[in-house]
């Protein structure tokens, strides 16, 4: 039985190859929850999740093809200080938030930076890593039938500020709605 369409919820662990764990759900207290193979998740997620039962638990490694990618040169950009008002108060090994053209956030780490330049690493962190998760899947329910269909790109009421109301609904702490993060 598949769970592709369907509204999932997942505890899980991921750690990288040495041991170390860069993320878990179950530290935060709060499941994951996401609409599975819409493109919310990495692929190699998202493809687990497809093919688990309720109760099941799975361990997955992703190679970064599966993850995020791989490290791309390209995204490392070299700006002069003047270029970017504000720039030099940046602190190398700094991780920031640029604006896209349409607002988007870009979260970029400051690689390097001299008193005439700054050089931005726009990969994603876990770029070039191979990903071990531990996965347990909770819950599967037909997307139509839940209230909550995600957003922000890391599944519904992820990260945040987000969490249930006692209607079901899922506001995500973003200004728009009745909360905020600061305001619950």
């Amino acid at each position: 039985m598949s769970n592709e369409g369907k509204q999932v919820r997942v505890h899980y662990v991921g750690t990288l190859d040495d041991g170390t764990k860069f993320d878990s759900s179950r530290d935060r207290g709060e499941p994951l929850e996401f609409v599975c193979m819409a493109g919310m998740m990495i692929p190699g997620f998202d493809a687990a999740v497809r093919d688990m039962e309720v109760g099941q638990t799975v361990t997955i490694r992703l190679e970064p093809a599966d993850a995020y990618g791989e490290r791309n040169d390209d995204m490392v950009r070299t700006f002069e200080i003047s270029q970017l008002p504000g720039s030099e108060n940046l602190v190398q090994g700094q991780r920031i938030m640029l604006a896209g053209p349409y607002g988007q956030p870009i979260p970029a780490l400051v690689s390097e930076k001299t008193d005439q330049r700054v050089t931005l690493d726009l990969n994603h962190e876990m770029a070039g890593k191979a990903l071990t998760f531990e996965i347990e899947l909770l819950e599967a329910v037909d997307a139509d039938d839940h209230h909550c269909y995600g957003g922000h790109g890391h599944g519904c009421c992820h990260g945040e500020g987000g969490h249930h109301h006692e209607d079901g609904e899922c506001c995500h702490g973003d200004g728009e709605g009745c909360c905020h993060k600061d305001e619950e």
